[in-house]
């Protein structure tokens, strides 16, 4: 037979108190004042009596699951970063987080079951990380008109109306490009901007950002840009670095790469060249993707993308939309929060 579950009852019983009383120890009620003697044998009486809160009976109360829904691909190392933000956060508020993956095929992705959670109460808000092109108006359509809390990370950067926490891609240029031009002297050649794309993969607004930032960079101090487009794992940097080699003891071209997932084929091909990285070849990449700057030898130089401050904010967000604010920063645009890289100095610039 199972165990006769304790209750609040039981714990004001034996620690002589009334059931408001425990409930104001357990919830911190404004308003209601416990002296310290009367909160530890509350405390104590809870020990004693091993109790615990019935969250479900807390939800119907407060109309709080005290659980937020994260979104995304556990996969991928960007979103284990995002969760580790929203992880830190979510402890500093008493919040659990439920992980909730992407389906391969229906069900709008997976995104339809989160509507059902909030509906069941099972969770208070919903982060998702999205790639930077997702715009579906139809899911933000219809978590407006549930009325959810929700943040998109990385997602809506160009649709109005839906709050995101997104990663200021053109200041990470500009930052990478004053640490990568920063010893630059009159006989060094202006910088050449690599944009490794993959097979089939569409423009996005990051990617514009990125490119018209070096763009903006160079025109503003006289140098005249150089974009060079390659397809990932397609053999063509070898050629590309030919291009910055201008001669025998004559500096080289400093090379931005958009991506740092390139840089072990960029790497292998400046080794099969004779090109020593940091020495001959300054690189750097704008979007530490894989933290190359722990895996590369000689060590990167990058700009790294804040996807860990970036789960903190959505989750700050949250719990604004759920108090009754919209989330929002002055100074930031109306539904959009902007959250600068980091510099990451390494060997190879």
């Amino acid at each position: 037979m199972s165990k006769k579950r304790v209750t609040s009852f039981d714990v004001a019983k034996r620690a002589g108190v009334s059931r408001s009383v425990v409930s104001a120890v357990l919830n911190d009620t404004p308003g209601i004042g416990v002296g310290a003697d009367t909160r530890e044998a509350v405390l104590e009486a809870i020990r004693e009596l091993n109790y615990h809160v019935d969250a479900g009976a807390r939800s119907m109360k407060t109309g709080r699951s005290m659980t937020l829904a994260a979104y995304g691909d556990t996969r991928h190392p960007l979103f284990i970063r995002l969760l580790e933000g929203m992880q830190r956060e979510c402890e500093l508020g008493g919040y659990h987080i439920l992980l909730c993956s992407p389906r391969p095929k229906g069900n709008a992705g997976g995104r339809a079951e989160l509507l059902e959670l909030y509906h069941q109460r099972k969770i208070d808000g919903i982060v998702t990380l999205d790639h930077t092109s997702y715009r579906d108006e139809e899911w933000a359509s219809r978590v407006s008109a549930a009325g959810v809390p929700y943040v998109s990370v990385e997602g809506y950067a160009e649709v109005p109306g839906v709050q995101s926490v997104l990663a200021d891609y053109s200041g990470s240029v500009e930052t990478a490009m004053n640490y990568l031009m920063r010893e630059s002297t009159a006989q060094q050649p202006g910088p050449v901007y690599a944009e490794v794309y993959h097979e089939g993969e569409a423009d996005n607004w990051a990617e514009r950002n990125r490119r018209e930032a070096y763009t903006s960079w160079c025109t503003s101090r006289g140098m005249e840009p150089v974009i060079v487009r390659l397809e990932e794992h397609g053999g063509a940097w070898a050629d590309c670095l030919q291009r910055l080699t201008v001669g025998s003891g004559q500096p080289s071209a400093p090379l931005l790469v958009n991506w740092s997932s390139a840089i072990p084929d960029l790497y292998r091909a400046a080794h099969k060249l004779g090109l020593r990285i940091g020495a001959d070849l300054r690189i750097m990449a704008a979007d530490n993707t894989i933290q190359g700057d722990r895996l590369s030898l000689p060590s990167l130089s990058c700009v790294e993308i804040p996807y860990v401050s970036m789960g903190e904010e959505a989750v700050r967000c949250l719990l604004a939309q759920m108090s009754g604010g919209n989330g929002n920063k002055a100074g930031h645009q109306a539904g959009k929060i902007w959250l600068p890289a980091v510099l990451r100095a390494g060997e190879s610039a």
